[in-house]
Parts: C-alpha cells; structure tokens; sequence
C-alpha cells in the first residue's frame, strides 16, 4: 500500500508509537491510536493495512539502522582497519553504535521485548541470523585476504552472534548511559578482539 505521508500519516504514526510503547504490540488498540491521532478508524486504514503495518512503520527504522551498521563494519573495506585498531573497532564506531541505540531505544525496547503476535515477533532471532551471516561472510574475506587465516566454525559465529544479540537487549532494557555503554563495548571488543585473533592466527 502506497500512501502520501502527509500531516495525517505523521499524525497517526505518533500516535501509534505512544500506543505500542505503553501496552506493546499485542495490547495496543487501533482504536486508541485513531482517537489520539484525530483521524478516523476508517481512514487509518487508507494510510496502513492494519496494527501490524503501523507496527513495522514505528519500529521499522530502528531496525534497518541497527541492521545496516552491522552489515557496513564487516565489509572488504573493514578487514584492514580493523586490524590495526587495539581493540577491533575505532573510537568513533563505537559512538556510531550507541548513537543507534539511544535513538531507537523505545522501537528497540519493542522489538525485543514486546512484539509479539506481530511480523517482527521475531526480532531477536532475525538479529542473531544476520550478525551470523555478515560475521561469517566477513571472515570469507580475512580468509581471501590473509589466506594463512584459521577456520572458526559456523556454529561458534553463530553463538558469538547470539551472545551479541544478548548483549545489546540488556543495555536497551536496563539504559546505561552514554559512558558506561561505552566503557563496556571497549571491554568487550578488546576481548573479542584477541579472541579472534587467537582462533584465526593473525
């Protein structure tokens, strides 16, 4: 469904995400949304297919953007770089990925805790999925270009991911701020970091 996002598109996602992040996917009412957003129950409908379309409108965002960092720190680009930084990542990564984290904290929060019964009920899994294959992927191109570089098997990649995965849900559920956040991914890329190093050799 092809909308104009005018004023009462904007209208009804500001509403909708008020809606989803006191009750959640599962108890939030459409109803409630039209009411608070002034635009009819039978017109939302013109604008969003249903609870769930608004529902991928609000969180959407949150989730491509964390998607799409992951996806840019493990390209061909990266393998050099990241090997000349102490702890696997540059300063201003770091800042990047808590910048993600403190902008979508609410969408965040909802993805992982509260979504179920939607399309995204599947969030943590789907994010797990994709820090495998782009971590696995990336290890492809170390191996392409330091060819001495060690096998680490795809079911450690996948439970390093899903350690991740873990990782970012505690820091969205318990809202360390800017500091502390930063201090741990320090600590924990420091630690991957000669971690991987030992696995792969190089």
């Amino acid at each position: 469904m092809r909308v104009l996002k005018d004023e009462k598109y904007e209208s009804i996602l500001k509403a909708a995400r008020g809606e989803f992040i006191r009750k959640g996917y599962k108890d939030a009412s459409m109803r409630a949304i039209a009411a608070a957003s002034g635009v009819g129950l039978s017109n939302v409908y013109n604008y969003f297919s249903g609870k769930d379309g608004i529902y991928a409108a609000v969180v959407g965002p949150a989730r491509d953007a964390l998607f799409l960092f992951i996806s840019r720190q493990h390209t061909e680009e990266m393998v050099d770089v990241n090997r000349q930084v102490t702890f696997g990542h540059r300063e201003e990564v770091i800042d990047d990925y808590i910048d993600i984290i403190e902008r979508y904290r609410d969408e965040l929060r909802l993805l992982f805790f509260r979504s179920e019964g939607s399309s995204m009920g599947g969030f943590r899994e789907a994010l797990t999925d994709h820090m495998t294959r782009v971590s696995y992927d990336y290890m492809a191109l170390e191996k392409k270009r330091y060819p001495a570089t060690a096998d680490v098997s795809h079911f450690f990649i996948r439970a390093l991911s899903s350690w991740m995965t873990g990782v970012v849900a505690e820091i969205v559920a318990h809202e360390p701020d800017r500091q502390r956040i930063r201090d741990f991914f320090r600590e924990y890329f420091r630690f991957e970091f000669a971690g991987w190093r030992e696995l792969t050799g190089n």
